[in-house]
């Protein structure tokens, strides 16, 4: 073991008080201990006698009589049996026995007047000793079995219980826990009865004059429990006989308390942080009915001999609602002006008493608990320069949103995995060589339904707390949630400055796929791999081009159906009402639409999809029988492997976007209500399993959906093995696939059937053309335009172009009579009288249908394309995009739930700022992202997942839609953003308050997009070891990518005029003088991103203030958004709390370390691993930059 010579020895030679036991023994040993040079010292003879002794080179041992000494688990002993002789060894009695018969390999004591007795190691070790009577020989032997760690812990356990009994089986209860049994949480919009802040002075010193390191502890008397709940803690205050604290007490009604209840202050003297070893000085006893008629009180704090020790200072005041008056506002817009100015006073410090009358006007947060539960708050009370004090609010709370909204992304996915699977098997049967592929192709489909399906199921089954703990972050069970995904909010108020503002965070986890496969660059890289795959056939490029190709036609077909259907809405509602005014804008709009549609297909990779549709295609001889015709192979008359899936299969894949188009008007979307959970087979994790017999099960720790195409040979080896017998699944009434009569009667079919033979393409454009030339031509005849020519959609038009009824052959007389008459209309209005039309619905309603109708060939005609094109593609390299894809899903889906928390927060839980407003309509909010992961490592895998998750933010659409609260009897409803579209073209729809609503200018709906950075900067011991190697030239150019993005927001963002610093009751502040203007800051920000400074958090930083100033969003995370993320967010409050509400320069690292000590970061940690520490152990904590550095006693090496 390793050991310091000189402060063993110091320990040896203290006074005999603190020694357990000391005394004579006989000592076995070879001469020689652990302070080998002091046996040396003496005479040569001397010298000569103890080589004699130590009979070097052999085994012989010998016993000499030493003293002995005995302190807790170290057992000394000495030159000689002189007590003052100098120590030569210790013993560490740890995993050891005390007995009195040696072992079988150990050569017994001689018993000439010795007693001895042998201490036995686990290891086989053993260290005789004997003493010189059997009372002493039993005296040793009990005080080193008592010697041990074990045998102290069991003493501590006792004396644990003895405590307990003495309270009468009441043991000592925390507030939090108090709350927990009587299901009882804060309620953000509760004003509390009164806040005090605290002080003592003239503490009494110890014996050697020191002044003691005082915390003081709040406990509250409960009646109904009968007992004492510590409800408050303050700091620990370093060597201070008169500390003023910084932490405040909040005394709640809700928690039981009134006038009469006994509220009992107690110091406490810390003599060691870590374990928190503390002695009480004194306590006192006052009713809370006292606390809050004086203003100021200051009582004695009485030991338990009832002696004074100290005096204590209670400064106490009242709050009152900001909203209070005739505001009806749902969140706290704005402070009532105040008739007489000088009621504002400022806060004044602990010296000085505070002003009478003075309250500080609490902002209601009544609106938090519909997006967030759990909340935890802590306050406190900072000093200004200018001599007033800084009230601060503090508070975490756990989103609903972390396992709800990826439920709703899941759904989404699900759904595309159906589409796709529909496209496959509405192909029908195909030949070899493209059976197999065709079987795999399903297969794989049906392998991703699953694991979508298990996940969703297992959000859905989540019970307990709303947050993804750290220490479950590797779980795949919940991988597609966010991990330890919080709200950190802060609430400062400045009377002196007239100023008050809320500051909000979301911490969250880096968004990573923590239990895939390690690739040491994580999706950056594999992303990068797809595109140099080392499957380098021109075929196989050609391929993937056609299928992006299809892929983009089918979204933008989709799309463009939708707005058309939407357009003809609108016709129906219009002819309804018999409203000529707005028809004909329609019309035009639906016609260019309409020519979009009939030009986005290359006409010849449609021919080419059906031309391998004709040649391989297998022909079926009964439609139901499920026997193959393929006459090139020999086979007896079995069900092939095509329809043993599909077979068993049900899909109902009724799009939203496909409702009749005749419904005159939509209700309102209620955006309180979860969707429906469909209980078919596919939306069952087992039900898909059962589908598909060869999925296995996963590697947990490297998770990879198909492990095969990772392996890089060219062999691709695919088996399908279907369980189960024919008469299993012909009995199974529930599993019945490709329902032709509901997939295809449907009038919003999307896919042929298997059997069914593919439109001619020109067919299909012909079709929509001439419903479009009905449709318009009747509008324009029901508008009084009887003389209009039919609309062309195409150029190149002929004659035959147009489809109708009549057959061919000659016509008779009465069609030249029919030309005659419209001469200057056209045949789709011939015969039509207006003023015989009393149904103008009915009169367009068949054009309609036929149009829709139309739309639908097309839609089916593209998705049998797609899935052309993707059954040829080469199998290992459609698995490397699925892999991707997958871990793509993961990440994206944990980045954008904490995207939309935080939209959600600004949108409900804040006032509505009308510049926040502009921002959405013009430009779409900045949302900065703050990375505190190194470059080195595994972490290079999170980095890389985050930039892309990150990266995919930008394409996501978002909506607002009106939604206002229901009535408080409604019981606690959820707001929930719905998430509609598909992987490539997301849109969310959020729903917003009244008061917000109001501000967006006179339009349908308000959409944007969001515009993410990220900037990232390591700031552990990994972090130096990349610097040192110059590993992190990655995270420097993405820096600078980002400061590139950043620059051209804000330079869109100047554009817009708005004032740089905020307004605060409607005039600038005093300390607008102190906030660096937009520019200065990005100038700083490009100089810092380009510079080469080691570990350059000021990027960090400025970035952190440009995106405060844009009224964005602000995000920060690690690994676990634990321990550096609360460094690096108390960080950020206190910057705030000095650049703009002016903390004291010589408060700012007192008021740090009080956060971080007992704010809600260290709360955090509890959360997530149990423990109220922050994991650093020594080597990280001097690696951390000083401003990110813990104080003492608030971190450990526990587990992340």
């Amino acid at each position: 073991m390793r050991f310091n010579k000189q402060e063993l020895e110091a320990l040896a030679t203290q006074p005999s008080s603190k020694f357990e036991k000391e005394g004579a023994l006989c000592v076995r040993e070879r001469q020689e201990g652990f302070f080998r040079k002091s046996e040396g010292r003496g005479s040569k003879n001397k010298k000569k006698r103890l080589r004699n002794l130590s009979c070097v080179g052999g085994t012989s041992k010998v016993s000499l009589e030493r003293w002995c000494r005995l302190r807790g688990n170290l057992l000394f002993y000495f030159k000689s049996k002189d007590p003052w002789s100098e120590p030569i060894g210790v013993v560490v009695l740890e995993q050891c026995q005390v007995r009195l018969e040696p072992p079988m390999a150990t050569t017994p004591l001689p018993l000439e007047g010795n007693y001895p007795f042998y201490l036995v190691f686990d290891g086989g070790l053993c260290q005789s000793l004997a003493a010189s009577s059997e009372t002493e020989r039993i005296s040793w032997m009990d005080a080193i079995r008592a010697a041990s760690y074990e045998g102290i812990r069991a003493e501590l356990h006792t004396l644990r219980q003895c405590i307990e009994r003495r309270r009468t089986h009441k043991p000592h209860v925390d507030v939090n826990m108090w709350r927990l049994q009587r299901t009882h949480s804060i309620d953000l919009s509760e004003l509390p009865l009164c806040e005090v802040s605290l002080a003592c002075d003239n503490l009494l010193c110890d014996a050697n004059g020191l002044a003691p390191n005082p915390t003081l502890v709040v406990d509250v008397h409960m009646p109904q429990g009968k007992l004492w709940v510590q409800y408050a803690r303050t700091e620990i205050i370093e060597r201070s006989s008169n500390p003023g604290f910084l932490c405040t007490v909040c005394f709640r009604s809700s928690d039981g308390l009134s006038g009469e209840s006994k509220i009992r202050f107690t110091a406490f003297d810390v003599k060691e942080r870590v374990s928190h070893t503390a002695i009480p000085l004194g306590s006192a006893i006052v009713l809370l009915s006292a606390i809050q008629d004086s203003t100021r009180l200051r009582i004695p704090l009485m030991s338990s001999s009832q002696n004074t020790v100290g005096f204590l200072t209670i400064s106490a005041w009242s709050l009152e609602a900001e909203d209070r008056g005739s505001s009806t506002e749902h969140t706290p817009c704005r402070v009532p002006m105040l008739t007489n100015p000088q009621v504002m006073s400022h806060r004044r410090s602990q010296s000085l008493p505070p002003r009478l009358g003075a309250k500080m006007r609490l902002p209601s947060q009544a609106e938090l608990k519909l997006l967030y539960a759990s909340p935890f708050v802590q306050t406190y009370r900072f000093h200004s320069g200018l001599g007033g004090d800084i009230c601060v609010h503090e508070l975490m709370a756990e989103s609903k949103l972390c396992f709800a909204f990826p439920q709703q992304l899941l759904s989404v996915w699900i759904h595309q995995e159906k589409e796709l699977l529909q496209e496959v098997a509405g192909m029908g049967e195909l030949r070899e060589p493209w059976h197999s592929r065709q079987v795999e192709l399903l297969d794989r489909h049906l392998h991703l339904l699953r694991l979508y399906s298990q996940a969703r199921e297992n959000l859905q089954a989540h019970k307990g707390s709303l947050f993804k703990a750290s220490s479950r972050k590797s779980d795949r069970s919940l991988e597609f949630a966010p991990v330890n995904l919080h709200l950190q909010r802060m609430w400062v108020h400045n009377d002196t400055l007239n100023k008050a503002g809320f500051y909000d965070w979301i911490t969250v986890g880096a968004f990573t796929a923590h239990s895939h496969k390690s690739k040491n660059g994580g999706l950056i890289k594999l992303v990068q791999q797809l595109k140099e795959s080392p499957i380098k056939s021109n075929s196989n490029d050609q391929i993937s081009t056609k299928i992006s190709m299809a892929h983009d036609a089918i979204q933008a077909i989709k799309q463009l159906r939708k707005d058309v259907v939407e357009g003809m809405r609108q016709l129906m509602r219009l002819a309804r009402d018999k409203q000529t005014i707005g028809m004909l804008p329609i019309c035009d709009d639906m016609v260019k639409k309409t020519r979009i549609l009939l030009g986005l297909w290359d006409s010849g990779l449609v021919e080419e999809a059906l031309g391998f549709i004709e040649e391989y295609k297998l022909v079926s001889t009964d439609q139901d029988s499920g026997v193959c015709e393929d006459f090139s192979v020999e086979r007896p008359l079995t069900l092939s492997p095509f329809k043993r899936i599909t077979q068993q299969l049900t899909l109902d894949l009724k799009s939203p976007d496909l409702d009749d188009f005749a419904t005159p008007c939509t209700p309102m979307e209620n955006m309180w209500n979860m969707e429906k959970v469909d209980r078919s087979l596919l939306n069952t994790s087992e039900g898909v399993r059962s589908l598909c017999s060869n999925m296995q099960t996963p590697d947990e720790c490297n998770f990879v959906i198909f492990p095969d195409c990772e392996d890089h040979n060219d062999n691709i080896t695919s088996s399908l093995v279907l369980g189960g017998s024919d008469d299993d699944r012909r009995n199974d009434n529930g599993r019945t696939f490709l329902d032709t009569h509901v997939m295809c009667s449907s009038p919003s079919a999307n896919y042929y059937k298997p059997t069914d033979e593919p439109e001619p393409w020109d067919l299909t454009q012909l079709n929509i053309e001439a419903s479009v030339m009905c449709l318009v031509s009747k509008v324009k005849f029901l508008c009084g335009r009887c003389g209009s020519p039919a609309v062309r959609l195409r150029q190149n038009q002929t004659k035959k172009a147009v489809i109708t009824n009549q057959p061919n052959g000659t016509a008779d007389p009465s069609q030249d009579l029919r030309k005659n008459v419209i001469r200057n209309g056209n045949k789709f209005t011939d015969g039509l009288d207006l003023t015989k039309i009393a149904d103008w619905v009915g009169e367009l309603r068949p054009s309609m249908k036929k149009l829709r109708q139309a739309m639908d060939g097309l839609l089916k005609t593209a998705r049998l394309t797609h899935s052309v094109f993707r059954v040829q593609e080469e199998p290992k390299s459609a698995q490397r995009v699925c892999n991707v894809r997958y871990r793509r899903d993961v990440c994206f889906s944990q980045a954008l739930t904490s995207l939309v928390a935080a939209l959600m927060t600004r949108l409900w839980c804040q006032k509505p700022d009308p510049a926040f407003v502009t921002c959405l309509s013009t430009l779409g909010p900045l949302a900065c992202f703050e990375g505190l992961l190194s470059y080195h490592g595994n972490e290079i895998d999170m980095w890389g997942d985050m930039s892309v998750a990150i990266e995919d933010l930008r394409t996501v659409m978002f909506i607002l839609v009106r939604s206002p609260i229901p009535a408080s009897g409604a019981g606690e409803p959820q707001l929930m953003p719905k998430v509609t579209g598909n992987r490539n073209a997301l849109t969310v729809s959020l729903p917003v308050p009244d008061s917000l609503y109001s501000l967006i200018p006179s339009r349908m709906s308000l959409t944007f997009h969001v515009t993410p950075v990220f900037f990232n900067i390591g700031i552990n011991e990994r972090a130096t070891w990349a610097e040192s190697v110059g590993a992190t030239k990655p995270q420097e150019r993405s820096n600078c990518d980002n400061f590139e993005r950043l620059n051209e927001y804000y330079l869109r963002y100047r554009k817009l005029n708005m004032p740089e610093t905020p307004l605060y009751h409607g005039r600038a502040t005093s300390s607008a003088a102190h906030v660096r203007p937009l520019s200065t800051l990005m100038e700083m920000l490009k100089i810092s991103v380009h510079s080469d400074k080691s570990k350059n958090v000021e990027i960090l930083h400025l970035s952190a203030q440009i995106c405060r100033q844009m009224r964005g969003l602000r995000f920060t995370s690690c690994k676990s958004a634990k321990d550096r993320t609360g460094m690096g967010v108390t960080l950020e409050q206190c910057h705030i709390l000095a650049e703009e509400y002016h903390l004291a320069e010589h408060e700012f690292q007192r008021a740090l370390d009080c956060i971080r000590s007992e704010g809600c970061r260290r709360e955090n940690t509890m959360k997530n691993i149990n423990v109220r520490k922050y994991a650093f152990n020594t080597l990280q904590l001097l690696s951390l930059p000083r401003c990110y550095r813990p104080p003492a006693g608030t971190y450990g090496s526990a587990a992340t």
